[in-house]
């Protein structure tokens, strides 16, 4: 079987089974679902196939690159030569970057940037339209929608503030769209950070394809989230398009210096989960390999030639079908299934941590469709940082929250895994 049907047979396998999960199968969107298809392969087919599509493609590579030297400008005012890449790589040849540093500087620059545009009002302009387009083909809601479209640049816990005044009111169906978005994307900080490691190993293209993911997980979130739990209740948004929250920066000074803040919060944040999560992985393949380490000791020379199996491998083991099923090669599904295993388990930093990392050599292929399946935030820990954020804006839906919230992770990481399916398809 060619590469191609075989992501072909894997957008057929995770719609079905999301239909297979879903709370009301009787109920199938047929709509929302196909429109949803037209316009995942309409939005790649312009982006990845067409001169303009390719023009936009080169551009976010570039800009993102220039990006990260402009923070490195001011990472490298505070950190000194901590921040160079020239000194540290003559002072430390083997291990030249302080992975902090350059998380600190990416995050803090986009998101101070991204604020900047809101009070303009540029971001909400763009979010806008998109969202119009994907409303008026997949007949969703203005909330759930907007809600979506605002995932492509803000995070998980941000998009939901542009409708913060509906969130209360919202239908259980509105409610599992917003959160699947929000699983089902990633922040522009982050993404700027997983495109300088793409540089980094070697692959330019990386900001590009991250792009075109964002866009994606867009209908593919709502197409996810309608299958598994489809509208039976009025919405209040369901005709229109939400009013917008009003801008709460009083100029832009203000914003710069209020998204500088929130990206140091963020950045301090994910520097503390990896500490966190790597050094639980040490932990649980230390407990994993003990016992088998002492079962070769004592089998003595019967154990010649024995290998411990730690838990990538056990993640490469039962992720293996999968990878398959997104398009890539064979020889490379186990080390590809190890890396979904990780973004699940752990949270999708470590898994593009080891797609970028130098021992993990795979084709271009495979770390074309990883970089799509990952793009999104679709892991145990985002369920409570949902349930304990966007419970804040709506107290009264916490509970409803709660319950949804391991579907909602499903729904966004199938919602990923269908974009690659398509990129799989069209590459």
């Amino acid at each position: 079987m060619s590469l191609k049907l075989a992501s072909l047979l894997g957008l057929v396998v995770f719609i079905t089974l999301a239909w297979a999960l879903s709370m009301n199968r009787r109920r199938f969107p047929w709509r929302t679902v196909l429109w949803g298809l037209a316009l995942q392969f309409t939005f790649a087919t312009l982006i990845l196939h067409t001169q303009a599509g390719a023009a936009v493609f080169t551009f976010a590579g570039r800009a993102i690159t220039r990006l990260i030297q402009f923070s490195n400008e001011g990472s490298q005012f505070v950190f000194g030569p901590l921040a160079s890449d020239d000194l540290m790589k003559q002072a430390f040849p083997n291990r030249p970057l302080v992975f902090a540093v350059i998380v600190t500087g990416t995050i803090i620059i986009v998101s101070a940037l991204s604020s900047l545009f809101y009070h303009w009002g540029v971001l909400q302009k763009v979010v806008h339209a998109v969202a119009w387009v994907m409303r008026k083909a997949m007949r969703t809601s203005g909330s759930e929608t907007l809600s979506a479209a605002a995932n492509i640049f803000m995070g998980q816990t941000e998009a939901p503030l542009l409708i913060k005044p509906y969130v209360e009111r919202m239908t259980r169906s509105e409610l599992l769209c917003m959160m699947v978005g929000g699983m089902g994307t990633i922040a522009g900080g982050v993404a700027a950070v997983y495109a300088k490691l793409g540089a980094d190993a070697g692959h330019a293209n990386m900001a590009g394809h991250l792009l075109t993911a964002s866009v994606l997980n867009a209908p593919a979130s709502l197409l996810m989230a309608k299958i598994l739990l489809p509208e039976t209740e009025k919405s209040e948004t369901a005709a229109c398009a939400p009013a917008e929250v009003p801008r709460t920066t009083a100029n832009s000074i203000d914003a710069l210096c209020r998204g500088a803040g929130e990206g140091m919060m963020l950045s301090i944040n994910v520097m503390a989960m990896l500490i966190a999560f790597v050094a639980v992985v040490a932990l649980a393949n230390f407990l994993i390999t003990l016992p088998q380490e002492e079962i070769a000791q004592r089998l003595g020379p019967g154990a010649a030639g024995f290998h411990a199996v730690n838990l990538q491998t056990l993640f490469g083991w039962v992720n293996a079908p999968f990878a398959w099923l997104l398009g890539v090669p064979a020889h490379d599904c186990a080390k590809i299934g190890q890396i979904l295993g990780e973004r699940i388990v752990l949270n999708e930093f470590i898994g593009y941590l080891t797609l970028t990392h130098p021992a993990t050599q795979v084709d271009a292929r495979s770390f074309m469709l990883a970089t799509y399946a990952l793009c999104g935030f679709a892991n145990f820990s985002s369920i409570a940082i949902q349930v304990g954020g966007i419970g804040s804006l709506a107290p009264g839906r916490r509970a409803d929250m709660a319950k949804l919230g391991f579907r909602a992770m499903l729904g966004g990481l199938l919602a990923t895994y269908l974009s690659a399916t398509v990129a799989g398809i069209l590459s």
